[in-house]
């Protein structure tokens, strides 16, 4: 199957211990025609020595940045190297399956959908534990006390999975095929959410436009949670998922979309799934 109209970005999720695993998944289950754009946002020393390793082979371009990124900004740094029909867009802490690409250029291929997104799973074993198989996203609109209230409505499925591709409402940036003409059309990523929801304000976007969303769930890849987190991972970590980027990104999202917080579909998650204490920090290798 052809996988030469895409190219693969990687970008930083909310750390890098798995970085360079992740990388050699993605380097030994894909064409190697398919080009491959890393953006580094200040990986710790160690790291960014191994990255520089593997991309002196000759397969990655490596793009480091003195600095922390938002996933937002790495992504539109990443897609603006582009010149395929198709991105995909990968977090720096999944580890893909073999075969894992060509479905998901098949599917968008035959259906014409502006985003793709694979059979997610979560933590190790890999490709056991099912994390993502599509979702719910939209905005009910409702009347609650003689008012017209805006709810997000915010569901993922985890069950029921298809034989093959099928229409959702949305993906996740864990691991997305972005048409790169759709991508234009909503003119890019909106680096003002910092942490939190772009992947559903991207699909709301998309959708608002006539856009499709799908899952192939025979594309399949696993992120890893940082569990136990590094100790060379914590400044970013402590960043990303911090109470001012958190919420600058819900108070962002819900100004954009008019949305009415309260309610049972729309509550502010300050944390990831990864409990962030001392005892869960190990010390990094030097």
């Amino acid at each position: 199957m052809q996988t030469g109209n895409v190219t693969v970005v990687v970008v930083p999720r909310d750390h890098f211990s798995d970085a360079c695993e992740s990388l050699d998944s993605i380097l030994a289950h894909t064409d190697p025609a398919v080009p491959i754009v890393y953006v580094d946002g200040n990986a710790p020393r160690r790291v960014a020595r191994q990255l520089r390793e593997r991309a002196a082979a000759g397969r990655v371009e490596l793009l480091r940045h003195d600095r922390f990124l938002t996933p937002n900004e790495a992504r539109n740094i990443g897609a603006a190297r582009v010149t395929s029909t198709y991105i995909v867009f990968i977090d720096n802490d999944v580890i893909v399956a073999p075969g894992w690409l060509p479905p998901l250029v098949a599917c968008a291929d035959a259906t014409g959908g502006a985003v793709v997104g694979p059979l997610n799973f979560e933590s190790r074993p890999v490709h056991e534990t099912i994390h993502f198989a599509g979702g719910e996203v939209r905005i009910d609109v409702v009347e609650r006390d003689g008012r017209t209230e805006r709810r997000l409505i915010d569901r993922i499925h985890k069950t029921n999975i298809p034989a093959t591709w099928r229409e959702t409402d949305c993906a996740e940036f864990h691991c997305m095929l972005v048409r790169r003409a759709a991508f234009a059309r909503v003119g890019g990523l909106d680096e003002r959410l910092l942490s939190t929801r772009e992947n559903i304000d991207f699909c709301l976007a998309l959708r608002a436009l006539g856009e499709t969303v799908w899952l192939e769930p025979r594309s399949h890849i696993t992120y890893l949670p940082p569990a136990p987190l590094r100790l060379s991972d914590v400044p970013y970590f402590a960043l990303r998922w911090s109470d001012a980027w958190d919420l600058a990104s819900f108070h962002h999202l819900r100004d954009k979309w008019q949305l009415d917080e309260g309610g049972p579909s729309y509550k502010f998650k300050l944390r990831p799934g990864v409990p962030f204490h001392t005892g869960g920090v190990r010390k990094a290798s030097q």
